[in-house]
């Protein structure tokens, strides 16, 4: 095979790839509802079924966000403001200083729906894995 073909071969390959991740991932229409005045169950680095690592976090109608730690209950004070929007088929928000360190304080993601109430988030920067959760109500 020449050296051409293959690299169309694997271009063509990569935008197949990147098409297929899109199209499995909720349109704003889909987001809206699972977003506005909702309290997730969200996990950055480990399991939603071991509770020191699941935070609450509240997305607020208005825009604002209520971020709180891992092991925090929902209804607690919250350890961070910021505020959310959706941008087109994203998800994005900015807090104040949680995830600062880890690349999630400011972070825009698609969402794809996962096993039976869980979701993911996918970082559309790629710095952040895949963050599992799941809205409460």
């Amino acid at each position: 095979m020449a050296t051409g073909t293959f690299a169309v071969l694997v271009l063509a390959s990569a935008s197949l790839s990147a098409a297929a991740q899109t199209t499995d991932t909720l349109t704003a229409e889909q987001l809206k509802p699972l977003v506005r005045d909702k309290t997730w169950a969200i996990t950055f680095g480990g399991e939603l079924k071991d509770p020191a690592r699941t935070a609450y976090w509240d997305f607020k109608a208005d825009g604002s966000l209520c971020g709180r730690h891992g092991g925090n209950k929902a209804g607690t004070k919250c350890a961070d403001t910021g505020q959310w929007q959706l941008q087109g088929d994203a998800i994005c928000w900015q807090l104040q200083w949680i995830g600062e360190a880890y690349g999630y304080k400011s972070m825009c993601s698609r969402v794809r729906k996962a096993d039976g109430k869980t979701y993911e988030l996918i970082d559309q920067s790629g710095r952040v894995p895949s963050v599992p959760f799941y809205p409460l109500n």
